[in-house]
């Protein structure tokens, strides 16, 4: 098998199963291992046999990648939370932004109909408070 056969063979058994970063990764880093270790005086068909099959060199590495995905999956889930039906809840940051302030907003909003409410009611009231106090004090 030739260093084209090769990375073909790796391409296609990860294809499909990863995503084309990670096939490009790979595919990128064994080709310059392979010219590596030809530029150290071994021959092509010796480093090839060294790696063995790339189909099982592709099951390592897409097993790896839905390990490391799973484990992300994970973090994601700790960092974020998740909603009522178990699944991750994900917001781009200006997204989460907006949201935080209309609840502050929605917040000062019924702050302010509250004292609104109130204030009509318990100023009369304080203020005579006050003034009963006032004239027991003076007699």
């Amino acid at each position: 098998m030739s260093r084209f056969e090769f990375t073909e063979k790796l391409r296609k058994a990860l294809s499909g199963r990863v995503n084309y970063q990670i096939v490009n990764d790979n595919v990128a880093y064994y080709e310059n291992y392979i010219d590596s270790e030809i530029r150290k005086g071994r021959s092509e068909k010796e480093v090839l046999n060294e790696l063995g099959d790339p189909r099982l060199l592709a099951r390592t590495i897409i097993d790896t990648a839905e390990e490391s995905d799973r484990v992300y999956g994970e973090e994601e889930e700790e960092r974020n939370g998740k909603n009522l039906f178990g699944r991750i809840l994900r917001l781009p940051s200006w997204v989460f932004v907006l949201l935080m302030f209309v609840v502050f907003l929605v917040v000062l909003n019924i702050v302010g109909f509250v004292i609104a409410t109130v204030l009509p009611v318990a100023l009369p009231l304080l203020l005579l408070c006050y003034v009963i106090r006032y004239f027991r004090r003076r007699r």
